[in-house]
């Protein structure tokens, strides 16, 4: 099977980096999909197993460097043991990623070169205006188009109390309320849907996000899951990242359910997911307001007269304390690695040292 290069997302950009690179002899591709060390990539040629170079593995200095699904790289073929190796990845137009779970202090990447992504939701107990600011957050981090989808409509009997709260908070936001399971609406998903752009869809286990690729596909491709009725929590039922190409032209990546969503920012994207918040700031008597007890505070201001909610600034407060908290995280873990590098740096001195017989 032949693929169009620019049909999986191949622009000039890509093509400036290998003629300058001199690199016209490697094979461009995409991955689809990754099994640990093993890949699918789609290249011109149709799909290809691929691991990654020695030389390139040798390189990788953290797990940010490792590809990912999403991500152009250049392959050599091997035709000895018949598989392509992976010798770099190409510059990423922009990066989805979140803090690994647990206390590491370390970047998971979701997805790379990205255009759109739809933040999912289901209109029962998963709904949750929080977990909406987080999901922005993240995508404002980016400068991708986030949109966010009401699903599971057909079995809402109270939709305009979702769709009302929803368009409160994120009034700059397109919404769209459907039904992936009936079809209701779909068409106006499929509108973002374009030739060689690529949409990413984020959001808990058991929210429908299966269900609408699966719609999209016209054939039943990917397992489904249903929400808890006992917790409101939702089966994983998909496993893995993967790359898919839509009959429309478009490309869709499918993620497994995110239930610990911490961020990894710059900050960027909870200033422009709190746009209000921050803007009411700056019409607060002193510059360092924490919008407590502060007399002359805009944002408290806000709240009295009915034009901010309390639970919407705590939000704020909360998201920019893991923010900071993170940073200082994230810098005592760069601190230790270029200590351990250096420590080993010092042993390697001290060991050439010793051989030539010098202390």
């Amino acid at each position: 099977m032949v693929f169009n290069l620019k049909g999986l997302g191949w622009n000039s950009t890509f093509n400036k980096f290998i003629k300058e690179k001199n690199l016209q002899d490697i094979i461009p591709g995409r991955i689809s999909s990754q099994n640990g060390k093993h890949y699918k990539v789609i290249t011109k040629d149709g799909e290809q197993s691929a691991i990654l170079s020695n030389s390139y593995f040798r390189s990788i200095s953290n797990k940010s460097g490792i590809p990912t699904v999403g991500d152009w790289v250049g392959l050599k073929v091997n035709e000895e043991i018949n598989i392509s190796h992976i010798l770099f990845i190409l510059p990423r137009k922009n990066k989805l990623s979140r803090k690994v779970a647990g206390k590491k202090s370390e970047e998971q990447i979701i997805a790379t070169n990205i255009d759109i992504v739809f933040i999912f939701t289901s209109v029962d107990q998963d709904f949750n205006i929080r977990r909406l600011e987080r999901y922005l957050s993240m995508v404002y981090e980016i400068n991708a188009q986030p949109i966010i989808i009401l699903n599971k409509i057909d079995k809402c009997k109270n939709l305009e109390k979702y769709i009302n709260d929803t368009k409160r908070v994120f009034q700059n936001v397109p919404i769209i309320p459907i039904s992936a399971k009936t079809g209701e609406n779909i068409e106006k998903v499929t509108k973002y849907i374009k030739f060689g752009k690529t949409i990413v869809l984020i959001g808990s286990s058991g929210v429908g996000k299966s269900t609408l690729i699966n719609r999209l596909l016209g054939y039943s491709r990917q397992a489904v899951g249903e929400i808890r009725n006992t917790d409101g929590k939702g089966r994983h039922i998909t496993s893995s990242r993967e790359l898919i190409m839509l009959p429309e032209g478009g490309i869709i990546i499918d993620n497994p359910g995110i239930r610990e969503l911490q961020l990894w920012s710059s900050g960027e994207g909870i200033s422009k997911t709190f746009q209000d918040i921050e803007e009411l700031s700056l019409l607060c008597k002193f510059r360092d307001c924490a919008h407590e007890m502060e007399p002359g505070c805009a944002v408290k201001k806000a709240i009295e007269d009915g034009n901010l909610s309390i639970k919407r600034l705590n939000s704020y407060k909360k998201l920019i304390r893991e923010y900071k908290y993170s940073q200082l995280r994230r810098n005592i873990y760069e601190q230790r690695k270029k200590d351990k590098e250096l420590g080993k740096m010092y042993r390697q001195v001290h060991k050439i040292r010793k051989l030539m017989g010098k202390k």
